[in-house]
């Protein structure tokens, strides 16, 4: 082991309620939501960062990952946020941050790469997967860690679903002008872009599903699913007969 990367990774799967599970990232047995996070959250779905192509696996480049969202949305109560790069055999995860938390105080932890990458396959084993769950992922760790791709068409991302009943389907959310921030009342609305994903490398298929959201103002062809008739009116946009 490189004496350099001398933190050691924990990916422990619980049970939570209703027959849910959640996934605990601990690093040297300390949970990471304990002080990266606001009290009283479960961790994320083990769906959301396990399995074929994992976000916490390192790409080429350093790519930040959102670890957990809060329920209510992270300009309300928070999401925690890291870069995750490969430096030869050690792993670090750094630049953390969450819009929740001021001055967020976590250090960087260097990792062994093959305790860490045996880690992440230990925990994704019987996880399971869809076809468009792990180009989903990639999608998403993309537009966060490139805002300025959405921005350029004021707009900002909400979320990325995915779900087995729909397993060649991803729905993608983004506000314009801006994902709304507590209780405030200026103008915005939801828009809802629903992807169908072809069979092929899901890196290069979020690479093309990027390319499709962003070269011209998704706007143009996502269809609005929340916000007001009032906020509609505001921003030039009819609103949906149906909502």
């Amino acid at each position: 082991m490189d004496e350099a990367s001398n933190n050691r990774l924990e990916l422990r799967i619980e049970d939570a309620s209703e027959g849910r599970r959640h996934l605990r990232l601990l690093v040297d047995g300390r949970d990471l939501l304990d002080t990266g996070f606001t009290d009283g959250h479960l961790g994320p779905d083990p769906r959301s960062l396990l399995g074929p192509y994992s976000v916490l696996v390192p790409g080429p480049e350093p790519r930040e990952v959102r670890l957990h969202l809060s329920g209510c949305g992270e300009k309300c109560c928070g999401a925690l946020y890291v870069t995750v790069r490969q430096e030869g055999g050690v792993v670090v995860w750094d630049g953390w941050r969450n819009p929740y938390i001021k001055d967020l105080d976590l250090p960087a932890y260097r990792f062994d790469a093959g305790q860490y990458l045996g880690e992440i396959d230990r925990a994704g084993t019987g996880v399971p997967d869809w076809p468009a769950r792990g180009v989903g992922r990639l999608l998403q760790a993309q537009l966060v860690r490139r805002p300025e791709l959405l921005a350029a068409w004021e707009c900002e991302l909400d979320e990325v679903w995915t779900w087995p009943g729909g397993p060649d389907r991803i729905d993608l959310t983004f506000y314009h002008p801006a994902v709304p921030v507590g209780r405030g009342t200026s103008p915005h609305l939801q828009f809802l872009a629903e992807l169908t994903v072809p069979a092929g490398d899901p890196v290069a298929l979020a690479a093309e599903l990027v390319d499709r959201l962003t070269s011209a103002d998704p706007r143009a062809w996502a269809r609005v699913c929340g916000g007001s008739a009032e906020y509609a009116e505001q921003l030039g946009y009819p609103w949906p007969e149906d909502l």
